[in-house]
């Protein structure tokens, strides 16, 4: 069984752009695009290993997730699995959840394919796909608390640059990406398909043909 320590979850609210929690007043991050490498760490507290948490840290790890996203999926995975739910499919709810409440734009596709290669597995799956599972996996979770909203085009957007960061940056320069960045922004209020295209054309749209080629793949 595993025993968390637990001070804080960290519920976030904007202060002057930066990410504080309501609860204990720790800056937790920038709200604007964060690259995958860049969060700030926090104390994620003691606990007793066991097969479940060490794949929750495997995958923490490989999203560069900070420590209080790990407390959550921690807890949460832990309760969903009490209630009947299995430890895959917790751990995948938890991480989804942890990144929505935490505003640490991360996709899902993103999320489940690190945790298929923290199992040891390498399955993919679409975007579609996995939705329907979260909703599955709602269905079984006995309270509404536990609850993850749809991504808007902004979470999106916020995503696919975090994934672009450092490829921009490496092949460019630092200034550029913010230039991509803030026109994005901009234009994704003018684009009218689905949250997800829609942030990946503003992005596109702002990006030169060279680059455009090397980012594709990845958004």
């Amino acid at each position: 069984m595993t025993q968390l320590a637990v001070c804080c979850l960290h519920l976030a609210t904007e202060i002057e752009g930066e990410n504080v929690c309501r609860e204990c007043g720790t800056v937790l991050g920038y709200s604007e695009v964060e690259s995958v490498n860049s969060w700030q760490s926090h104390d994620v507290g003691s606990f007793i290993n066991n097969g479940m948490t060490w794949v929750v840290l495997r995958l923490a790890n490989k999203l560069n997730l900070p420590p209080y996203a790990t407390q959550t999926i921690l807890q949460i995975s832990s309760k969903l699995n009490k209630a009947g739910i299995t430890k895959k499919k917790a751990i995948f709810f938890s991480a989804v959840y942890a990144c929505r409440v935490h505003k640490i734009p991360r996709l899902l596709t993103d999320i489940f394919y690190e945790l298929e290669q923290s199992t040891g597995k390498t399955t993919n799956q679409t975007e579609n796909t996995l939705l329907k599972l979260l909703n599955r996996i709602a269905k079984k979770i006995p309270t509404c608390e536990i609850a993850i909203s749809p991504p808007d085009k902004e979470y999106y957007l916020q995503a696919y640059l975090a994934k672009i960061q450092t490829v921009i940056i490496r092949e460019t320069h630092p200034k550029y990406f913010e230039l991509i960045r803030t026109r994005s922004i901009k234009n994704i209020s003018l684009e009218k398909a689905d949250p997800s295209t829609s942030a990946r054309k503003a992005i596109l749209s702002c990006t030169s043909s060279i680059l455009q080629a090397k980012i594709k793949h990845m958004i």
